[in-house]
C-alpha cells in the first residue's frame, strides 16, 4: 500500500514538473531541470495528454456513485415496506375494528336471545337437534282433561253439570263452577256432589304403548283405538284397538309365514286380521255384547270364495286383491286363552303374542280350585287428593229447578297432561274409561244457575232436598 501512494506521490510530481516546463517554453523560459538532471527539450514537438485526475480519484467517484446508486435503492425499497407495512396495518386495524363491531353484535343478540323464555322450544339448529326429544316430553295436552272429567262425572240420573272450567298445566290444577243435581231417591243434591268427590278419589288412568308379537313397540299414529263416534273399541269387559297396516311405516306380516315387503312387524298366527281390498271402504255392522249393550261399528270380515263361486278368471284375480288390512290387538290381556297357549306367565309377562305393555297396571295369575284367577293392581291415581270443595249454595237451574251450586279444585297427577305419554286413558269408579282421542263433553256443561232470591223460601231452605217441584 505504502508502495502505492509512494507511486502515486512520484507520478504527480512528475506531472507538475511537465506543466512548469510547458508554461516555461510558453513564457520563451528555460524548463526547469529534473531530480535526474535532465533537461526537457522544449524545442521537440511532443503531444503530451494530460490527465488532470488520477485513477484512484476515478476508482472513488465510482464508488461514490455506486454507493449512492445503493442508498436510492435501498430508500426505495425502504419506503414500500414502510408503505405496505401502513396498509397492511390499517387493513389489520379494520379488521380488528370489524371483528370487534361483531362481537359486540352477537353478545347483545345472544343476550337478547336468552332472555327469552321460550327459547329452548324454538330454536332447532343443528348442535340441538339431540334435544328434540326432550322438548317433546316436555308438552302437554289439554285436551285431556275432557276425558278425565268424562269419567268423574256421575254416570247415572244423577247430573252434576259444569258452567266454568279452567286448567293450570303449571299445577296441573283444575277448578270447577258447576251444580249438582238429584233425580233418584233420596232426592238431595248434597249426595250427589259428595258421590262426586268420592268418584274423583276413586279415579286412575293408565298409559303405555301397543307391541308386535315380537315386541317391538309399534308407532301411536298405527293405532286405532275408537271408532268414528269416539267410542273405545269393547267386547264384552274387555278393550281393543285396531292395528292399521296400510298406513305408511306400520307394515306387518304373520310371524313365521309369508313375508310382506317392507313389513318390520309381525303379527302371530292366532291374530284376528281384518282382509280386503286395500283403498274400498269397509262394510260395517253394529255390534254388542251378551246383554245387548256396549254395541260398537265394527267392519264386515269378507268370506273366502269357496270352491264353485272361485272358478273363472275374475274370481281368481278378485280373490288375489284381498290382502289384511288390520290386526286386532287387546288392550285387556285374554287371561286363560293366552296362559293356555303359553304366552302369558302367572307373573303377568307376555310374549309371542301382539298386545297392549302398560306402564300402570300389572297382571298377577294364581291356581284356584278349579282355574287361575287373575287379578290386576293399578296404582296409577288421577286426582290422589280428590276434590276440595270451596264453596256451595242453593240456587235454580235454567229450567227454574232446585239445584246446589258449587266450585272447587282438584290436582289431576303430571303424567296425565304429558304428550310423551301414549295411548292414555281415565279410568272411573266403576271401570268405564275414557280415551284421549275423543270423547263427548256437550253434556259436561251447562249454563250457570241463579242464585236463590231472598224471598224465595223454597230454594233458600231445601235446595238439598228436591221434594217436590
Amino acid at each position: 500500500m505504502n508502495e502505492f501512494f509512494e507511486h502515486i506521490g512520484a507520478d504527480l510530481k512528475e506531472i507538475g514538473n511537465q506543466i512548469k516546463g510547458f508554461f516555461a517554453k510558453i513564457m520563451g523560459k528555460q524548463a526547469p531541470s529534473t531530480q535526474s538532471g535532465s533537461v526537457i527539450n522544449t524545442n521537440v514537438k511532443t503531444n503530451y495528454e494530460i490527465n488532470l485526475v488520477p485513477e484512484v480519484k476515478m476508482q472513488m467517484i465510482k464508488a461514490q456513485k455506486m454507493r449512492n446508486l445503493v442508498l436510492f435503492i435501498c430508500i426505495v425499497v425502504s419506503s414500500v415496506a414502510v408503505g405496505a407495512v401502513v396498509v397492511l396495518f390499517g387493513i389489520k386495524s379494520g379488521q380488528d375494528i370489524a371483528i370487534s363491531s361483531q362481537d359486540k353484535k352477537l353478545e347483545m343478540m345472544s343476550e337478547k336471545l336468552n332472555s327469552y323464555s321460550e327459547l329452548n322450544n324454538l330454536i332447532t339448529i343443528q348442535g340441538q337437534l339431540e334435544g328434540i326429544s326432550n322438548i317433546i316430553g316436555q308438552k302437554t295436552v289439554l285436551s285431556r282433561v275432557f276425558g278425565a272429567l268424562g269419567v268423574m262425572l256421575p254416570q247415572g240420573a244423577d247430573t252434576v253439570q259444569l258452567s266454568e272450567l279452567s286448567v293450570s298445566l303449571d299445577s296441573n290444577t283444575i277448578r270447577m263452577e258447576g251444580q249438582a243435581d238429584a233425580h233418584v231417591d233420596p232426592l238431595i243434591d248434597y249426595r250427589v256432589l259428595e258421590s262426586f268427590k268420592k268418584g274423583v278419589a276413586l279415579t286412575k288412568y293408565d298409559y303405555g304403548n301397543y307391541v308386535d308379537a315380537d315386541g317391538n313397540q309399534l308407532p301411536t299414529h298405527c293405532i286405532q283405538e275408537t271408532d268414528a263416534d269416539g267410542n273405545a273399541y269393547k267386547s264384552g269387559d274387555s278393550y281393543y284397538a285396531w292395528w292399521d297396516l296400510q298406513i305408511e311405516g306400520c307394515e306387518g306380516s304373520q310371524l313365521g309365514g309369508h313375508t310382506v315387503e317392507g313389513a318390520k312387524y309381525h303379527y302371530s298366527s292366532t291374530a284376528e286380521v281384518e282382509e280386503g281390498i286395500p283403498g274400498e271402504e269397509p262394510v260395517m255392522e253394529e255390534v254388542c255384547d251378551e246383554n245387548g249393550e256396549n254395541c260398537t261399528m265394527q267392519p264386515v270380515v269378507p268370506e273366502t270364495p269357496s270352491e264353485s263361486e272361485g272358478e273363472g278368471e275374475e274370481a281368481e284375480e278378485e280373490e288375489s286383491k284381498i290382502v289384511p288390512l288390520r290386526v286386532k290387538i287387546w288392550r285387556t290381556p285374554q287371561f286363560n286363552t293366552w296362559y293356555e297357549a303359553q304366552r302369558m306367565s302367572l307373573d303377568g309377562s307376555i310374549t309371542n303374542v301382539e298386545h297392549f305393555e302398560s306402564q300402570c297396571i300389572t297382571y298377577r295369575g294364581t291356581h284356584g280350585s278349579d282355574r287361575i284367577r287373575w287379578t290386576s293392581t293399578n296404582d296409577c291415581m288421577l286426582a290422589p287428593d280428590g276434590f276440595i270443595v270451596e264453596s256451595s249454595s242453593n240456587g235454580r237451574d235454567a229450567s227454574d229447578n232446585l239445584v246446589l251450586k258449587f266450585t272447587g279444585t282438584t290436582v289431576l297427577a303430571e303424567d296425565f297432561f304429558m304428550f310423551k305419554n301414549k295411548h292414555m286413558i281415565a279410568i272411573g269408579p266403576l271401570g268405564q274409561n275414557v280415551t284421549d282421542s275423543y270423547v263427548q263433553i256437550g253434556n259436561m256443561f251447562t249454563k250457570e244457575a241463579e242464585d236463590c232470591d231472598p224471598d224465595d223460601t223454597e230454594c233458600l231452605n231445601n235446595a238439598n232436598n228436591r221434594g217436590e217441584k
